[in-house]
């Protein structure tokens, strides 16, 4: 009986497996800086608060994809625009636009949130979304390190079980990056459903 050597991937392999790890490292590290001010802003309440005075409202669909069997939906959105005036104080300003799930007659005044450039229904603030994106942050962190470290990922490289076993004190790394990415995962649906 001839056995076959083991697989040995090329070094081309296994630094293209360690440039998808930066890769993803580095991706992580990007949308976790714009997801975390983000977040503190919607915990924090930060914001200042006002009222829009609408002068109109155009309707407008949004699709959404979801769903286990690439299931597509519209809906009707508005897009109103007015003037805004801070609650306390005497900022103004003309030509503000807000989406919203209502159409709204022309001289209605709903409350509206200023963060920075931005316009937005204190309902909108959605700090689940961005709670969801930090966790999945998270598991791409993990995710690329694992490649970093073992050069898995590329095309004829190492499997994922001969890669483990690369691993500097696989032992302990391997159990953590593994917990990391586990409860990215977990925390990101548990953000995205719960909150």
């Amino acid at each position: 009986m001839v056995t076959s050597p083991p697989h040995r991937p090329s070094s081309a392999a296994l630094w293209t497996g360690r440039l998808i790890g930066l890769g993803a490292v580095l991706a992580a590290i990007l949308i976790a800086a714009v997801a975390i001010p983000e977040l503190r802003s919607e915990l924090a309440g930060e914001g200042t608060e006002g009222t829009l005075t609408v002068s109109s409202c155009e309707a407008h669909t949004k699709t959404r994809y979801g769903g286990g069997s690439h299931r597509r939906s519209t809906e009707l959105r508005f897009n109103c625009a007015g003037t805004w005036t801070a609650q306390h104080g005497d900022l103004s300003y003309e030509d503000v636009e807000v989406d919203t799930s209502s159409r709204f007659e022309t001289g209605s005044k709903i409350p509206v949130i200023q963060v920075d450039d931005t316009f937005e229904l204190p309902q909108d603030r959605d700090l689940g979304d961005d709670a969801a994106v930090i966790a999945l942050c998270l598991s791409l962190l993990a995710a690329g390190a694992y490649c970093l470290l073992t050069g898995f990922g590329a095309r004829n490289g190492l499997g994922f079980a001969a890669s483990w076993h690369r691993l500097p004190a696989a032992t302990v790394t391997g159990p953590v990056l593994g917990g990391l990415f586990g409860l990215g995962l977990l925390a990101a649906l548990i953000c995205a459903l719960a909150l």
